[in-house]
């Protein structure tokens, strides 16, 4: 099977041009002025959508290649997957103490927000790098005789 970056590339083409045209609206000064109207909330979710799967099939490429084997991976720890782990632990506890700030210096929602939110993409990528540094695998289906049923 054959892994191919078109598709991701194509999402992430289409989720820049839903956040443009999203982000333009906004800014033309369509809908409500302090939110989203429905058109522009489901840009955005679609946008976020296919970025998220873009994002996904890249790193299923980068580290897993271009082509799949059937089986289990075993766990692969190199000198890269540790600098890029303990990069992003360092920009996750950054970004966790600039949540906390604009928490405790009032800064408006936005703000706050977008610490936060970039916080939970860094620990998404964190989670990432762990499995494939220390897991390999997500999961490995034995047969099991042990008198249960399913």
């Amino acid at each position: 099977m054959r892994n191919s970056p078109g598709i991701p590339l194509a999402a992430f083409v289409v989720a820049i041009v839903l956040a443009a045209a999203t982000i333009g609206s906004v800014m033309a000064g369509v809908g409500g002025d302090p939110a989203l109207n429905e058109l522009q909330i489901g840009a955005a979710a679609w946008a976020v959508t296919l970025a998220m799967f873009g994002a996904q099939g890249i790193v299923s490429i980068v580290l897993e290649g271009r082509q799949l084997f059937v089986g289990t991976i075993a766990p692969r720890l190199t000198n890269p997957l540790s600098a890029a782990i303990a990069a992003c632990s360092v920009l996750l506890l950054i970004l966790a103490g600039l949540t906390g700030l604009a928490i405790v210096s009032s800064q408006p929602t936005a703000v706050v927000g977008t610490a936060a939110g970039a916080g939970c993409l860094d620990l998404g990528l964190l989670l990432l790098l762990y499995k494939e540094a220390f897991v390999g695998h997500e999961a490995h289906l034995e047969s099991r005789h042990d008198g249960i049923p399913w």
